[in-house]
């Protein structure tokens, strides 16, 4: 499969808009369901521009997101040597290297911008994402038992780290 890896720009508000709350409806990757609005997104993708800290997309020959990924540096001086990280990968594309190439593309990133530590929660039941992680390095750290209750279901949630 042909794909390339981009910063996402204002201009693909629209599409990473639409992708997050996709799989926001599937109900099992993303933390919450909140939704944001056009307007935030834009603002959201303007900031990681600012920052020189791109949200990274996955696209295909004409144009389509696929995937992103970002990551999100601690908020004050004590943890600013430490960043986040959130993705998602449209569900037809799963298993085809995209999650592997945004998260290359995000290790470079952190690297670059002297990030030490990339941290992520994902839930116990995302097997494949949690496969992903530990090829990249990832390290469980610890489970937050049933931290997560959607439509009558608990999930636990795994957090892990990788030092660059």
């Amino acid at each position: 499969m042909n794909f390339i890896i981009r910063a996402i720009c204002v201009e693909d508000a629209a599409a990473y808009h639409s992708l997050v709350d996709e799989i926001k409806d599937e109900g099992k990757y993303l933390f919450s369901t909140l939704r944001f609005s056009l307007e935030d997104t834009g603002k959201y993708i303007e900031s990681h521009e600012a920052m020189s800290n791109p949200v990274w997309g996955a696209f295909d020959d004409q144009g389509t997101l696929l995937g992103w990924i970002d990551f999100n540096r601690g908020g004050f001086s004590e943890i600013a040597h430490t960043a986040t990280i959130g993705m998602g990968v449209k569900k037809e594309f799963r298993g085809k290297g995209i999650g592997t190439a945004l998260m290359d593309a995000c290790i470079a990133s952190a690297k670059t911008l002297g990030i030490e530590k990339l941290e992520l929660e994902v839930f116990a039941s995302n097997t494949a994402a949690r496969a992903l992680y530990i090829k990249k390095g990832f390290f469980e750290e610890g489970i937050r038992l049933k931290k997560r209750k959607f439509e009558d279901r608990y999930d636990d949630l795994v957090c892990m780290g990788l030092f660059l």
